[in-house]
C-alpha cells in the first residue's frame, strides 16, 4: 500500500509524537509499503495564539496541504494525527473515492479534557481565563465529534483511549482499532538486567507537567525521603523545568538528587540502565512510550494505569500500578517497592523481558491488517 502520513508537528525522532509516527512509517516501509510524510509546522499561521491557530486555521491548512498532495499522486491511505483535519476527512473522501482516510491520535483530547475535569489537576485560573478555555474546550470537542463520524477509521495506541472513542461517540467496534507502540531496536537490544538487591533508585523522565503527576510527586516523594534517608532520586525533564525541580526536591534529598535536561536517547538508555525504579504518576497519557522504554531497560515501572500500561503489563507481575489519581494507593505501591528490593529485583526482570514483546514491527503490522480490513470492507480490496 501506499501511505500518506500527516502531523502537526516537527519530524524530530527524539520527540515522543513525531518519533511514533516516524518509528511507524519505518517499520511500514520495512514491510514493503511506500510511505511519504506531509508536516505541517505546529507555530504555522497568522493568528497569535496556538489555541487561535488549531481551531481557526489548522484544519483549512491540512485540507489544502492534503488536497495538494492528492492532486499529484494517488495514495491508499491517508492517515493524520490531529482530530483537527476533521475538514479533509468531510470533504476528500468524495474527490478520492478510493483512498482510505484514518485518523491516529497520540492522545485523544476530547479524552484528555474529560480526564481533566475528573481529576482536576490543572490550578484554578482566573475568570477570563475559564471562559476562554471553555470556549476551546467546546471548539475541540466539536473536531474530535466530526473527526470521530467523518473518518473511514480511527487508530489509538490504547484500548482505554480506544473504548473512549467508540463508546463517547457510538462508533462501530470495526471502526477503531487498538494499536500500541513498540521499541526501537537499540532498547530491544539493551542488556539483560542483573538481579540485584538495594535500594532502589527512583527515576522520572519526562515533562514536568500537572497532567504527568508533578503535584503527585511534590506531595509524596518528600515523605518518601524522610522514611527512606538513603533513597536516591534522578529527574530527566524539559530545560525550562530544571530550576523548579530542583527547588522542590533538594531540601528533601540533598545531593542525592540528580537532575538532568533532555538528551540524546543513547543518553537516555545509560541513565535508565542506572535506576532501578520508574516513576510514572501520570493522569492522561495517549501511550506513554517512557514507562515502555523504561520496562526494557529494566526498571519496575511505578505507576498509574494510564496509557498503554495495563494493556501489556500485568499488575504485581510485569510492573506495580493503581487506578489514576489514587495517590494513597501510588504512594503505597513505591512505599512497597522500597521495603522489598528483591520484589523489585523480580519485577524488573519479567518487566524487561514483557516489554522487549512489543516491536515496531509489530504496530506496522497492526497498522497494516487494520488498513486492509477497512478497504477490503469497502470493496477496495
Amino acid at each position: 500500500m501506499r501511505f500518506l502520513v500527516a502531523a502537526q508537528f516537527l519530524p524530530d525522532p527524539n520527540s515522543g509524537s513525531a518519533g511514533s509516527v516516524l518509528a511507524v512509517g519505518q517499520a511500514l516501509a520495512a514491510r514493503g509499503h511506500t510511505v511519504e510524510y506531509e508536516w505541517l509546522a505546529p507555530d504555522r499561521g497568522l493568528l497569535p495564539h496556538p489555541a487561535l491557530r488549531r481551531h481557526f486555521e489548522v484544519p483549512a491548512q491540512q485540507v489544502r496541504a492534503l488536497a495538494a498532495r492528492l492532486r499529484t499522486a494517488a495514495y491508499d491511505v491517508v492517515m493524520v494525527s490531529q482530530p483537527h483535519a476533521y475538514l479533509a476527512y468531510e470533504l476528500l473522501p468524495a474527490l478520492h473515492p478510493r483512498t482510505l482516510f484514518v485518523n491516529r491520535t497520540h492522545g485523544w483530547e476530547h479524552r484528555l479534557l474529560k480526564a481533566e475535569q475528573r481529576l482536576g489537576y490543572e490550578l484554578p485560573r482566573a475568570l477570563g481565563q475559564r471562559v476562554l478555555s471553555k470556549a476551546s474546550s467546546a471548539m475541540t470537542v466539536m473536531a474530535c465529534w466530526r473527526t470521530a463520524r467523518a473518518a473511514h477509521g480511527l487508530v489509538s495506541p490504547s484500548s482505554r483511549c480506544a473504548t473512549f472513542i467508540r463508546e463517547t461517540y457510538g462508533l462501530p467496534e470495526g471502526k477503531v482499532g487498538f494499536i500500541g507502540y513498540g521499541l526501537d531496536q537499540d532498547f530491544l537490544e539493551w542488556p539483560r538486567v542483573e538481579r540485584r538487591i538495594r535500594l532502589p533508585r527512583l527515576l522520572f523522565v519526562g515533562n514536568y507537567l500537572a497532567r504527568k503527576g508533578t503535584r503527585i510527586l511534590e506531595e509524596v516523594l518528600p515523605r518518601v525521603a524522610q522514611r527512606f534517608p538513603g533513597v536516591e532520586l534522578t529527574f530527566v525533564v524539559q530545560e525550562e523545568a530544571v530550576v523548579e525541580v530542583e527547588r522542590m526536591y533538594r531540601p528533601a534529598f540533598g545531593s542525592r538528587l540528580s537532575v538532568h535536561r533532555w538528551m540524546p536517547r543513547a543518553e537516555l538508555r545509560e541513565i535508565y540502565a542506572a535506576h532501578d525504579v520508574l516513576l510514572f504518576p501520570s493522569l492522561f497519557e495517549g501511550f506513554g512510550k517512557t514507562w515502555l522504554e523504561g520496562m526494557a531497560c529494566g526498571l519496575c515501572v511505578v505507576g498509574f494505569d494510564e496509557g498503554g500500561l495495563g494493556d501489556l503489563a500485568e499488575h504485581g507481575r510485569d510492573a506495580l500500578f493503581c487506578e489514576a489519581g489514587d495517590v494513597a494507593g501510588w504512594e503505597r505501591l513505591l512505599v512497597e517497592a522500597l521495603q522489598h528490593p528483591e520484589r523489585v529485583a523480580a519485577l524488573r526482570e519479567r518487566g524487561q523481558a514483557r516489554a522487549r514483546e512489543r516491536t515496531w514491527d509489530e504496530t506496522a503490522k497492526d497498522t497494516e491488517l487494520f488498513c486492509e480490513r477497512l478497504r477490503s470492507e469497502r470493496g477496495w480490496g
